[in-house]
């Protein structure tokens, strides 16, 4: 049998009455590319930070090539060889791309240890051309693309001879682009016996990076299957417990001809071309385009969050201007962000709180909050959606990425507004929770809401939207009022091989 470089035995852990990992047992071989998939909520980020030494175990084992090894912090883990990039990035953006990459340990000279500039350039500059990547090592990283910027953050964990890479989400706000370079650097680095997890809630890289996938549900372990022994719905299947038949939920009802927004050759700050577009009641818009195309400088500028340069904008008929987000409130817009940590929730603060954030002005008696009012408003916003676990008081930070952005959404549905504006509303969550997404916002336009849907996922805008526009480089190129058009098609569209 196949001696694993990386073995965990029975890993338990629980964070008060809640048990995220029920002994987890786990075997990674040697130079593979092993993926972790689950639900949100499975266990698969609280497995990778006991791992990083972030958090204890309660109970288990860990085993590095046949050794038994205990991980009591991040440094720990980093000197047994183990590394992880995450979604959220750890560089520093004023230093440049070389001082990020050797952070802690740069080369020294002298008795005295001082910096080695010209080595540590040097070295940095092997390190980007063994991998092919253009990029000059004197760059500050804050100059770089999101992409760019992952890539580095690989090669900064390289940098202390990492041999097992934790990889979590890595392609997530990447271009087509970057994440062939990073499936490149991926399959240089199994060439050299360096071991990966790599979690994804993107199937179709599952499939064509990794050699093995493990499955786990509900903080258990599910199974591992070898990637060319599978498909995506017995993937599925293993991670929700039961059949997804349909993935976009069909249309009965069509949009209304009443128009809830409109604009005029509208243009804001950080946007990169005045747009004109029309919201009818009921409609489920769709704006995509590539990394870059403008979509998100749109949404914000939609919901008055940069302002307004030139242009008209109509709200139900009536000219209006929206110097900010609360004029955009007080007009019946809401907002769901990108970036739901940063931008959409107070990970600090419980779920009651941030549910009820954004609709104070709905529960006042008098002068003062009716807490009994508050706290059921909440409840009932999270039954509808679903939020798991039903705790009032949990602070957001512990919830799962599905349940947080599950909150985001229903803090702007307790007010009903007429306009919502969704950004990448699936972004980094679970495909079970992505058709309970998908669900909702069908049922909101069913009963008359219009919704602008910016999506980078070409998948997602065709399967779900009833009219799409097409951006590049913040110019409305192309409408489509088919819901037929593919991925591919849309793709072509946006890169300019379409007309």
């Amino acid at each position: 049998m196949r001696e694993g470089i990386l073995e965990l035995k029975n890993i338990r852990k629980h964070f008060g009455g809640i048990q995220a990992l029920k002994g987890i047992n786990l075997s990674v071989y040697e130079g593979e590319v092993h993926a972790l998939v689950g639900e949100n909520g499975a266990g698969k980020s609280t497995l990778i930070k006991i791992l990083t030494g972030v958090i204890p175990m309660d109970e288990g084992e860990i085993y590095l090539n046949g050794k038994k090894v205990i991980i009591e912090d991040p440094v720990s883990s980093r000197f047994k060889g183990i590394a992880a990039i995450y979604q959220e990035l750890s560089l520093i953006g004023h230093l440049n791309v070389a001082q990020n990459i050797f952070l802690g340990h740069e080369p020294s000279k002298g008795t005295l240890g001082w910096l080695d500039k010209k080595l540590l350039l040097e070295k940095t500059q092997s390190y980007l051309e063994t991998f092919g990547i253009q990029i000059n090592p004197e760059t500050k990283v804050h100059k770089l693309g999101l992409g760019e910027k992952k890539i580095i953050e690989i090669l900064k964990a390289l940098s202390v001879n990492a041999k097992i890479l934790l990889l979590d989400e890595p392609t997530t706000g990447m271009s087509k682009a970057e994440i062939d370079t990073l499936f490149k650097i991926m399959d240089d680095l199994k060439k050299q016996r360096v071991t990966m997890i790599y979690i994804s809630h993107h199937l179709e890289e599952i499939f064509r990076i990794c050699n093995r996938v493990s499955v786990l549900r509900d903080g258990e372990y599910s199974g591992t299957f070898e990637i060319d022994k599978v498909d995506t719905s017995t993937l599925i299947r293993t991670m929700i417990g039961r059949d997804i038949k349909e993935e976009f939920p069909e249309r009965d009802l069509r949009p209304g001809a009443d128009v809830l927004l409109k604009t005029e050759n509208f243009f804001a700050e950080d946007m990169l071309k005045p747009v004109s577009l029309k919201l009818h009641s009921g409609e489920i818009l769709g704006i995509t385009g590539i990394i870059g195309a403008g979509k998100s400088e749109l949404g914000m500028a939609l919901f008055g969050a940069s302002k307004t340069i030139s242009g008209k904008f109509w709200v139900k008929g009536d000219e209006v201007v929206i110097n900010n987000p609360e004029d955009a409130r007080r007009n019946g817009i809401a907002f769901i962000p990108e970036d739901r940590k940063e931008q959409g929730l107070f990970l600090n603060q419980s779920v009651e709180d941030n549910l009820t954030v954004a609709n104070i002005d709905q529960l006042l008696h008098g002068l003062l909050i009716s807490m009994g009012k508050r706290r059921q408003v909440a409840l009932d916003a999270a039954k509808k959606l679903k939020v798991i676990p039903l705790n009032m008081l949990n602070k957001v930070k512990n919830l799962s990425g599905g349940n947080q952005q599950k909150v985001v959404i229903g803090k702007w549905l307790i007010s009903n507004p007429p306009i919502i504006i969704m950004d990448d509303p699936t972004r980094g969550i679970d495909v079970g929770a992505k058709v309970e997404i998908y669900n909702l916002i069908k049922e909101l336009a069913d009963n008359g809401a219009g919704i602008i849907l910016l999506s980078s996922e070409f998948k997602e805008v065709s399967g779900l939207c009833d009219r799409i526009l097409v951006l590049r480089k913040g110019e409305i190129i192309r409408e489509i009022k088919s819901k037929g058009v593919s991925s591919r098609e849309l793709l072509e569209i946006a890169l300019g091989g379409i007309n």
